[in-house]
């Protein structure tokens, strides 16, 4: 090649990558940059209910096919005493709403069954779900659940299960999860014993969700070592499926991140325990084959049953287009992208430094 051709090719080899950065780079920070967000983002939440109005029932309307809407509740009581918490009225009212308006709730082994290999769900379809495990989910909730036979699942903190001593709102017992997992309520890991932030630098000022990667060891003075971290979350999660496989019978395939927050790496190992679907708190519509669900909050003190159900009825319109922020997969393709540059940029010096001392030999020679 002439050293010409390859001045060509590096110049504009450079300049696709100069593109690529700067897009990668909008990518990575856009949540730090409001106007590039509102060009290339949906701005605020997709959930938010603030211009919706109620409407009337529709028994035979249809708002979506072959997505499922996975609804996140978590305490469930007839006194809320916190803004977490909704109250059993608001919710009747939510369920009577559904059924009124041809929504259609599904178990966990329909929604797993949708997800991995693209089976039939009907239209409308909802999945109920409940987290951490609260006491009141079998006073409260469960008669209201075998009433309007509504099919549910409960994500446990598997060491909190009949242990008194563990801190917190009271939870369940195991006598309380058999007798409802043998009426349609199914139940599976929300971790054993990870449901807390921890942190991950000596002064405790970075705190991340126990499961997401390597955490300050206090006794040793240092972060964990990847192979470390590998370790603990392997234990805990294989130590939850066991326990409510002994207890319940059923393997545990299906997770509920504690509070949403995941990591490839904390994927990675999901995948090698066998747990083939996980589930975030991020609002969006679920697709078949997308094993890490998007799951829309239907709890807490300010909900709006009818406002809650408009919003279901508009899913493909403000949670069709939901996804998960790449930023920091986007911001290491970034970097291998600007070494890259570096890279082409020295070898175009090189190429130019060398033309330009061939046109001096042959301006010399002539």
């Amino acid at each position: 090649m002439s050293l010409k051709t390859r001045k060509f090719v590096l110049t504009y080899l450079l300049l696709g990558l100069t593109v690529l950065c700067c897009m990668l780079t909008i990518q990575t920070y856009h949540s730090r940059l409001p106007f590039v967000a509102r060009l290339f983002y949906s701005g605020g939440s997709v959930a938010s209910t603030a211009d919706l109005r109620p409407s009337p029932a529709e028994p035979h309307g249809t708002y979506y096919k072959d997505h499922v809407i996975v609804l996140m509740y978590h305490e469930v009581m007839k006194k809320p005493h916190d803004a977490g918490a909704l109250s059993v009225v608001k919710f009747k009212r939510q369920l009577e709403l559904m059924k009124a308006n041809n929504f259609h709730w599904i178990t966990m082994d329909q929604y797993r069954g949708f997800i991995l290999r693209g089976d039939r769900v009907p239209e409308n379809a909802v999945l109920l779900t409940f987290d951490d495990g609260y006491e009141s989910f079998y006073q409260d909730v469960y008669p209201i659940l075998r009433k309007y036979k509504a099919p549910a699942t409960n994500f446990l903190i598997v060491s909190s299960v009949g242990n008194p001593r563990h801190a917190g709102v009271p939870k369940l017992n195991w006598d309380q999860v058999k007798e409802m997992s043998r009426t349609g309520i199914s139940f599976y890991s929300h971790s054993f014993d990870s449901h807390r932030y921890v942190p991950r630098d000596a002064k405790g000022k970075q705190l991340i969700a126990a499961l997401t990667g390597p955490i300050y060891l206090k006794d040793k003075g240092r972060r964990e070592t990847k192979k470390e971290y590998m370790q603990r979350v392997k234990a805990d999660l294989e130590q939850a499926n066991l326990v409510l496989e002994e207890k319940l019978g059923n393997s545990n395939h299906v997770l509920a991140f504690p509070y949403g927050a995941f990591s490839k790496p904390l994927l990675d190992i999901c995948a090698q325990l066998g747990i083939d679907v996980t589930l975030t708190v991020k609002d969006g519509l679920d697709s078949p084959h997308q094993t890490n669900g998007f799951r829309l909050n239907a709890g807490g003190a300010q909900n709006n049953p009818d406002l809650q159900v408009a919003l279901m009825k508009q899913a493909m319109e403000r949670l069709g287009h939901a996804h998960f922020d790449l930023a920091p997969e986007r911001k290491r393709e970034a970097l291998w992208t600007l070494a890259a540059m570096v890279i082409v940029a020295a070898l175009l010096a090189e190429s130019t430094f060398k033309q330009q001392q061939q046109k001096r030999r042959v301006s010399n020679a002539a």
